[in-house]
């Protein structure tokens, strides 16, 4: 029963981030961006690249929350503030006005990734209203 209900809860989420993506102008000024810290040679990095990569600025989720790709160990811009140095890749920061909001560290698979993508943009979302 608890699979059932944590199902139930990723679906409505979901649900309810789609309608609030769906009006444009409300997810634009909401100013979030995800921030993936990538390097050469992660297995992890490429993985997400092959079962998400292609796909995500197709989603609603990578329309709320456009992908900014960075390398390990180069220098952020200045405008982004983060909590902390990344120490593992890929690492998942959300980002609201190029600020650190969360953190989300590796990559296990398509259902880890959604699960915690959702639940944060959710987060964010609600905050705003």
């Amino acid at each position: 029963m608890k699979f059932l209900d944590n199902k139930i809860i990723t679906f409505a989420t979901t649900l309810l981030i789609l309608m609030l993506i769906s009006n444009n102008s409300y997810s634009n000024s909401l100013n979030i961006k995800l921030l993936m810290i990538d390097d050469t040679g992660c297995p992890f990095c490429e993985l997400w690249d092959e079962e998400i990569g292609s796909k995500y600025s197709k989603t609603e989720e990578g329309k709320l929350a456009p992908l900014i790709r960075h390398h390990y160990g180069t220098k952020l811009p200045d405008k982004i503030i983060l909590n902390s140095e990344p120490i593992f890749t890929p690492t998942f920061i959300l980002l609201e006005d190029n600020i650190e909001k969360f953190r989300f560290e590796g990559y296990l698979g398509e259902e880890f990734f959604w699960s915690f993508l959702t639940e944060y943009l959710q987060k964010l979302v609600n905050k705003k209203k």
